[in-house]
């Protein structure tokens, strides 16, 4: 009687076990996914952001716009993770370097204004797909959670019926 009470009780800790292990899992899956949206595509818009205003604004210190905005393109360049946001960000850099020349021209900035556009699609493009990811994974998650808990459930129930059994069979012996 006693090995088969510490028996049904060991499969409860293994099931309390592996139900654990599969929610950390998912956990940790979940949490790599939000990083790597983070990571990839935020820092992207921030700059892309930045590099719109000081671009639009009238700059009143033109050397320290054109710092700020090498500085922020330089975190782009770093950063590039988007398939086809390579080539923009280098067209971008080229686009600026010849915006330096010569500030004023309305035509360059234009030019400026549709690359950096362009990354803000190739990203947010991307943040909306890594989203889905996120979004699958979380389902596939609960789903898998959801099973194994019942499961869990349904083991430790009948492990419960069976012990009162053999208790009322034992004290009728």
């Amino acid at each position: 009687m006693k090995i088969k009470l510490n028996l049904r009780i060991g499969l409860l800790f293994l099931m309390i076990i592996s139900l654990s292990l599969v929610s950390g899992y998912y956990n940790f899956s979940i949490k790599n996914d939000t990083e790597n949206i983070l990571k990839d595509n935020y820092n992207t818009l921030e700059y892309s952001r930045n590099m719109l205003l000081l671009l639009d604004e009238n700059n009143s210190n033109k050397e320290k716009a054109i710092a700020l905005f090498e500085a922020n393109l330089t975190k782009q360049m770093g950063n590039i993770t988007e398939v086809g946001e390579n080539k923009v960000t280098h067209t971008l850099q080229s686009n600026f370097d010849s915006l330096k020349k010569n500030w004023k021209d309305e035509a360059l900035r234009s030019q400026i204004r549709q690359n950096i556009f362009y990354i803000l699609k190739l990203n947010t493009i991307a943040i909306k797909k890594k989203s889905d990811i996120v979004k699958h994974t979380a389902e596939k998650a609960n789903f898998g959670i959801a099973i194994l808990g019942t499961l869990s459930f349904l083991i430790a129930f009948n492990l419960m019926l069976n012990l009162q059994n053999s208790t009322s069979n034992s004290k009728k012996s």
